[in-house]
């Protein structure tokens, strides 16, 4: 390869972002760069282009494609622009209805073989070129990005290359398989499979922690130039990630489908993370490195905003012409063009010092492993220095560091960014996952392999203590308190050490100076990025009202270090204390709410001293209070996931009214008196419910790791195995264990039909489903209520199996005419109709109407009901006249007793219109759709199930009539709240996605 052979002018870099639509400002940053460029040689010289003036460049994502385009195909600026936003406009013009991913991976593949193709006039041109002899065809290389699909946690990037690789080469394929994997960002696309020896690997977007891949373009840079120097490294971003705002979740934001915005701000998020490490790394070296990137005006656009961009270009025009941006384009421009040789390829991987810094270049045998520093902690200066202090010094004897604070406060980052700062000042660097006892091992055992001193962790923390070279060992998350840290700490006095933990006691392993570093003290301006941290919010976009409330607090505080660790550690604590809450309740109990920081254990109170804990999960569990064990109690048999306060406050709620249809045994009378207890704690002298009771319980157990939550969600979960656990400690047997978790349920389900009640029906689906497994012969007083939670989330089959349940036992209670049997005969056959068997139906509904017409009369509500039903049945069997007369009957009573909106009247409304469709008078099927869609709309709500139905029925009409371009509209909106309240394989769902396929393929094409 021609890059082994020295030359004697620096080296150009460019490395282009990922960024979607937005990419576009980084060829328009780049068009300027090149026009100063130009605009500086003579006017008889051939403008030159960035393939021309660059030898590496580079991109990940749609920086990839750039990258692409300049480098290996060598497309002038402008056209690259040009076909920059056409591609963008082919590939995000229109976004899929349903599925995982945003676009059509088969759309992105076709107009980048279109581009290819007009580029090379060969859609399959391999990405690896056949270089000429010209020496100036071979001097420049560039690569794209992507991640491989099963080894993502290894977050290191595959690199497609267009030249042979020195090592860890991609698989050899075409330059749009690479150009679809660097862009393949799962969310949006699905990821593509390429052939590596005959065998296939899946690779998907190259912005998923890479979007600015510039620390591995420049490891590359090392690799193909050894011995060369750089002149001038230029980075373009595309767009800053503090301006982009993330919307609030609500539903009509997942019906438009916008995670395209919280994957936008993912890759600004990583782009600036490595920005601000690249402008550390080159902190001493001024004139090398330059970073542009538009900080205003595109923070709005998603990833396939395709139709903007000409805001992107009226934005990124004026970021061009402010002072600032203008004086570092002509310094990039001068160090660019003068290529003067200023840092070696040998240093340009780590930290960049100036040459009167540098220490003389050692030969190291090295072993370094260990992750890429992420700057998510704020200041922390003064404890930087402190750690740098102790374990970088002057290293006679063993330096033992312990950094412990509460979780969540940057114990890890700090110490990463303490190895990023001084990686040469160890000739082996081990980074041990410390969770656990097994981890730990682990990672001793690969270090103990990857140099081959032996087979087990022994052999390695043997030969670590006999090692007379520089060594760093961290324990990461030594959080666990039963693990012995000490036995996995190497003998003798070399080496140094570096510990994170939660455990305050692990500082008494600490030796040398300034060796505990204890993440507490902050400065003012450090104490609300401690107050975020401490309360778990650093990773979440607080509203500007939390931040308020947040800020108000640090000023009650008087920014005392110790309060805001008090109230953080409470709100961290507490699960769904948000700082707006947290302040009402100081301020109006400020006595209760500083006492409940008294009631925290020693683990959570960041002292130097406390109770050991969490040696093992029984201990955990012996450290429980007794409401708390009830608690875990109740959750083993329920689903190990989305456990939510509602359930427990509508259970204490409906205690007082709930009804069973049958005696209770005495394992059920057992399990109600025991729920009815634990349900109690939770209600005031008022029999309010007491968020605060129920929080704190909740704390309790989060506080041992034994449930986590979720703040979007507001929901619970536990580890699978955490559960297994749980119902081996339970007080009672199995089986009153599960009755008590059946009870819980049972009272929290009543019969309201409102949107709330409906879609906390569906929310219990899983609960119900783990519960029916665990006890396969539930008695007849649950399934009565969980049967409605099945129609609910549309399980017809499950729902049949507990109505015929009930029904036998109705029978045998109250015999085979009782209203209850009638009642449960009735719901079995519209289970039936639902399931489309509709002689089922007919018989069991024809029985019931007979003995309902008998016991209750003509015009009883009941009657009525029953009518309807056989109605419906005759209706899809095709007696169409029977099912009119029967409907007419019926909506005129309810419209003389009930009223015309009526909920009841709207159902008659809507099953004549089906009847009137089914005889082709669709113009009086659409005029009753219509009046009853907009009645539901007012009495129900747009989101409810029936107005959803009235929804697609009408649209379905309109179609029949020929308004197909209504009927889309209408069907498309049906859908999309449907997937958010019903969910995506709810059975009405998916029939309403059938219909709308259905719909757009029968419209004709001229339309």
């Amino acid at each position: 390869m021609a890059a082994n052979q020295k030359c004697t002018r620096g080296l150009n870099v460019l490395c282009i972002d990922g960024g979607g639509a937005r990419g576009l400002s980084s060829l328009v940053v780049l068009r300027e760069i090149m026009h100063r460029i130009n605009s500086k040689r003579g006017r008889d010289q051939v403008p030159l282009q960035p393939h021309e003036h660059f030898d590496m460049i580079a991109g990940a994502g749609t920086g990839g494609v750039s990258a692409c385009m300049l480098g290996r195909l060598r497309m002038p600026i402008n056209n690259a622009i040009e076909e920059y936003a056409a591609l963008m406009e082919s590939v995000f013009s229109e976004k899929k209805i349903t599925g995982p991913t945003m676009y059509k991976g088969t759309r992105l593949q076709e107009s980048l073989k279109t581009m290819i193709r007009d580029a090379t006039g060969n859609e399959g041109e391999m990405l690896i070129e056949v270089r000429g002899k010209d020496e100036s065809e071979k001097s420049m290389f560039s690569a794209v990005f992507a991640m491989a699909r099963h080894n993502l946690n290894a977050s290191v990037p595959v690199m497609f290359r267009s030249y042979d690789a020195t090592s860890n080469p991609a698989p050899n394929g075409t330059i749009w398989q690479a150009l679809y994997a660097t862009m393949a960002h799962p969310d949006l696309f699905k990821g593509i499979d390429i052939l590596d020896t005959s065998v296939p690997q899946s690779f998907i977007g190259g912005e998923i922690g890479c979007s600015n891949p510039l620390v591995h373009v420049l490891t590359e840079v090392k690799q193909i130039y050894p011995g060369h120097q750089v002149a001038c490294v230029i980075s373009i971003g595309a767009g800053h990630a503090r301006t982009i705002q993330v919307p609030d979740p609500r539903w009509w934001q997942f019906i438009f489908r916008t995670q395209d915005v919280i994957v936008m701000k993912e890759m600004a998020t990583d782009s600036e993370r490595v920005a601000e490490d690249m402008a550390k790394r080159f902190q001493s070296t001024s004139g090398v490195y330059f970073r542009f990137n538009v900080d205003q005006g595109v923070q709005n656009m998603k990833e396939g905003c395709w139709e903007r961009l000409g805001e992107v270009m009226g934005h990124t025009k004026a970021y061009l012409q402010k002072s600032a941006t203008g004086k570092s384009l002509e310094h990039a421009v001068k160090a660019s063009t003068e290529r003067r040789c200023t840092v070696s390829t040998t240093c340009i991987d780590g930290q960049i010092l100036l040459p009167g810094l540098s220490k003389p270049t050692r030969r190291l045998t090295s072993h370094k492993r260990c992750p890429p520093p992420t700057p998510v902690y704020t200041g922390r200066e003064y404890e930087n220095g402190r750690v740098i202090e102790c374990i970088a010094g002057n290293q006679e004897y063993r330096r033992v560091c312990v950094v412990f604070g509460l979780g969540g406060v940057g114990k890890t980052q700090l110490v990463l960014s303490v190895i990023e700062r001084n990686w040469d000042e160890w000739d082996y660097i081990i980074f041990v996952d410390a969770s656990s006892k097994e981890a730990i091992e682990e990672g001793l055992k690969e270090f103990a392999t990857a140099k081959r001193l032996g087979k087990t962790y022994e052999d390695a923390i043997c030969w670590l203590q006999s090692c007379h070279d520089r060594w760093l060992l961290v324990f990461d998350n030594a959080d666990t308190a039963s693990t012995n840290i000490r036995q996995y700490i190497p003998g003798g006095q070399r080496g140094s050490i570096l510990i994170t933990t939660r455990l305050p006691d692990l500082a008494r392993l600490a030796k040398g100076p300034d060796s505990v570093c204890r993440l507490s003290s902050m400065s003012n301006a450090d104490g609300l990025a401690l107050f975020l941290k401490t309360a778990h919010w650093e990773d979440h976009n607080l509203p500007k009202s939390e931040m308020n409330a947040a800020e108000a607090l640090l000023k009650d505080f008087g920014c005392l270090a110790l309060a805001i660790v008090h109230a953080g550690a409470y709100i961290a604590h507490a699960p769904g204390m948000t700082f707006t809450r947290y302040r009402n309740l100081f301020l109006s109990q400020r006595k209760r709410m500083l006492e409940q920081y008294n009631d925290l254990p020693a683990s959570a109170k960041l002292d130097d001293y406390g109770k050991t804990v969490y040696t093992t999960w029984r201990m955990c569990y012996d450290q429980l209070r007794p409401e708390s064990r009830s608690m875990l109690w109740l959750m083993a048999y329920l689903h190990y996931t989305d456990v939510f306060e509602d359930i427990f406050k509508r259970a204490a709620q409906n205690m007082g009214s709930h009804f069973d249809p049958l005696p209770l045994n005495d394992v059920e009378s057992q399990a109600r008196n025991h729920v009815k207890e634990f349900l109690l704690t939770f209600l005031d002298s008022d029999q309010r419910w007491d968020t605060v009771k129920f929080t704190n319980v909740m704390a309790d157990l989060r506080l041992y790791s034994l449930i986590e939550f979720d703040r979007m969600n507001l929901a619970y979960s536990m580890h699978v195995l955490v559960q297994d656990w749980a119902r081996t400690v339970t007080a009672q047997e199995p089986v009153l264990a599960a009755e008590c978790s059946s009870t819980l349920i049972s009272l929290s389900v009543d019969w309201a039909t409102d949107t709330e009640s409906l879609a906390f029906k569906r929310r219990l689906g899983l609960h119900v489903m783990s519960l029916l497994d665990h006890s396969p012969k539930i008695g007849v007083n649950h399934t009565y209520r969980f049967r409605k939670v099945c129609r609910c989330i549309g399980q017809w089959c499950l729902e049949e199996k507990l109505e015929l349940q009930v029904l036998e036992a109705f029978k045998s209670e109250f015999g085979e005419n009782s209203e209850q049997t009638l009642r449960s005969m009735g719901a079995l056959a519209r289970i039936y109709s639902q399931l489309g068997r509709w002689n089922e139906a007919e018989q069991i509904e024809v029985q019931v109407l007979g003995v309902s017409k008998q016991v209750l009369g003509e015009g009883h509500p009941e009657t009525l009901i029953r009518v309807v039903n056989l109605a419906v049945t005759y209706s899809h069997l095709g007696r169409w006249e029977e099912a009119e007369k029967m409907h007419t009957m019926v909506l005129n009573t309810r419209k003389q007793l009930l009223g015309e909106t009526h909920p009841d009247t709207l159902s008659s409304m809507a099953h004549l219109a089906m009847t009137y469709t089914n005889m082709g008078r669709l113009n009086e099927a659409e005029q009753l759709r219509a009046q009853v869609l907009e009645a539901r709309k007012r009495v129900l709500g747009e989101e409810h199930p029936k107005t959803l139905n009235s929804m697609a029925h009408l649209a379905l009409t309109h179609s029949r009539l020929g308004r197909w371009d209504e009927a889309i509209s209408l069907l498309t909106t049906a859908c999309t709240i449907s997937q958010v309240q019903l969910g995506s394989e709810h059975p009405k769902t998916q029939e309403y996605l059938q219909w709308l396929a259905e719909i757009q393929r029968q419209k004709p094409a001229w339309l």
